[in-house]
């Protein structure tokens, strides 16, 4: 069963034996686990319901609907870095390019040790990956899909001496249609709200749209239910309020909001929630390229490799509706327009790098996550170490010239001579165009009290009934694009529930 706001706008009281606060990577996969063991399962989600009708190419007005903050949340501290999440039914499962990719052997291991977590070195984690993709169709990106964008990725990543593959992604049946920002209106895309959540209704959860939890209600040390408020999801004009009896709380509301949640909530077990915080560093350059390239044909990001050089960094073809893309390097106004013929012989190549950085997330001003970020200068400095290998790979197949949109550096290079110079930049976090999408690590997971909130098995300590489900549970970042990990996590949290019974007395 499923509520959107025409149907709450009065407000709901209901009784479930769980509550679910979020309905992406994370609160999906709970969902259907906990509704097929049987629970009367709710999933509440902040924001609507995507229809295919909804999901259009105007990408600044769709942003402006269906992510948080309207598209513009940005986490402080070093620099000023947008990091964008999607605020709807799926959550930013809709709105991501699906890429999904296993934990790193490396990180896995640093995980189990640093943190205490030793069912990482056993084989559930590995089980709960191949459930998921097997439910979520991920296969590699097919060549027919892959586009002359991305194959110009693959050719310059090879000369460069990092061949990759084709990425793995929750798609069945890509049409190349480079739309992923703005959710997949062919339905492609199995994003939760179409490969998890309905599965989950057809085993009685009942899922509540437009329903935005403000609240954990605790009795007597033990989680009771939550309350929250209706919102309009286009005027965001706040409606009535809701509340939802369970013993069983999961906060699956994802990195930024579940630390604000708890600690409105009253639930900060050691001082620890959101006293910890952890973004990839996202990046990328863009090569004008002699022979056409239509990079709006093609997988979203299709192609990728590890850095052979740089320890957690990875490259990815990448396009996104142009006026967003290209406002980074393309310049603004008529300067844009001037340029604009020059797409169809564009590239672009991501960057994504594990830097050694430190956060925090507190409750703004507002009531929303206070995100801020330290990155030290010598992160930023191998940041450009990856721009520059990106450089040169699109050099080395004929770019006429690549931007990189650095504080500092030519708008142009048309050389190696040019690129090496990137290096001798006195560089600043703030000086590098950066995005931070994937965030984690503000609830971590540990063995050991003092270093997480969370116990191994998904237990928030000192209170009783609530369990974390989302990218909070990191303890550092993942290396690589976190969904699939998200949600194996939550698939082993929430089997392990199954099998505890809390007293209801």
């Amino acid at each position: 069963m499923r509520y959107g706001f025409p149907d709450l706008r009065q407000g709901f009281e209901v009784e479930a034996d769980v509550v679910i606060i979020g309905s992406g990577a994370g609160g999906a996969v709970a969902a259907l686990n906990l509704a097929e063991g049987g629970m009367r399962t709710v999933v509440l989600e902040a924001g609507p319901e995507l229809r295919p009708e909804m999901m259009d190419k105007d990408a600044p007005r769709f942003m402006a609907r269906y992510y948080w903050e309207g598209g513009l949340r940005a986490i402080g501290g070093s620099a000023q870095i947008p990091s964008l999440q999607g605020r709807c039914l799926g959550g930013s499962t809709v709105v991501n390019s699906a890429i999904m990719l296993r934990l790193p052997d490396w990180v896995r291991e640093e995980w189990a040790s640093g943190h205490h977590l030793e069912f990482l070195r056993g084989p559930g984690l590995e089980e709960s990956y191949a459930r998921i993709e097997a439910r979520c169709h991920v296969t590699p990106t097919p060549e027919a899909v892959q586009g002359r964008r991305n194959r110009v990725t693959r050719a310059a990543l090879a000369a460069v001496g990092m061949p990759g593959g084709p990425l793995p992604r929750a798609v069945k049946d890509c049409q190349g249609c480079a739309d992923c920002l703005t959710g997949c209106a062919g339905g492609h895309k199995q994003s939760t709200d179409r490969s998890y959540l309905p599965d989950a209704e057809r085993h009685g959860a009942q899922v509540y749209c437009s329903a935005e939890v403000e609240r954990i209600l605790v009795e007597g040390g033990r989680a009771v239910g939550v309350t929250g408020r209706v919102v309009d999801p286009l005027t965001k004009e706040v409606h009535r309020r809701f509340t939802v009896r369970a013993k069983r709380v999961v906060v699956a509301a994802g990195a930024a909001h579940t630390p604000v949640l708890l600690l409105e909530s009253g639930l900060n077990p050691g001082g620890l929630v959101g006293a910890t915080f952890h973004a990839h560093l996202g990046g990328g350059i863009i090569g004008m390229m002699e022979e056409p390239t239509d990079p709006f044909v093609g997988a979203t990001q299709g192609w990728g490799a590890i850095s052979s050089e740089i320890k957690g960094l990875k490259y990815e073809g990448l396009w996104a509706a142009q006026g967003l893309l290209l406002m980074r390097w393309g310049g603004l106004g008529a300067k844009f327009l001037e340029r604009l013929h020059e797409i169809r012989h564009t590239a672009v190549i991501a960057q994504v790098y594990r830097a050694k950085v430190k956060g925090s997330v507190q409750r703004g001003i507002f009531g929303g996550p206070k995100m801020r970020l330290q990155i030290p200068r010598d992160e930023a400095r191998v940041f450009v170490r990856g721009i520059r290998t990106a450089a040169d790979a699109l050099l080395k197949v004929g770019a006429r010239f690549v931007m990189t949109g650095i504080h500092g550096a030519p708008e142009e290079l048309r050389s190696f001579e040019e690129s090496a110079r990137l290096l001798e930049l006195d560089v600043a976090p703030s000086h590098l165009p950066m995005t931070a999408n994937h965030i984690f690590g503000s609830v971590p997971m540990s063995g050991d009290p003092r270093l997480g909130p969370v116990d191994p098995d998904g237990r928030l300590r000192g209170v009783e009934g609530v369990w974390v489900a989302d990218a909070s549970l990191f303890p550092s970042g993942s290396a690589v694009n976190p969904q699939a990990t998200i949600m194996a996590l939550s698939d082993l949290v929430t089997r392990k529930m199954l099998h505890r019974t809390i007293p209801t007395g």
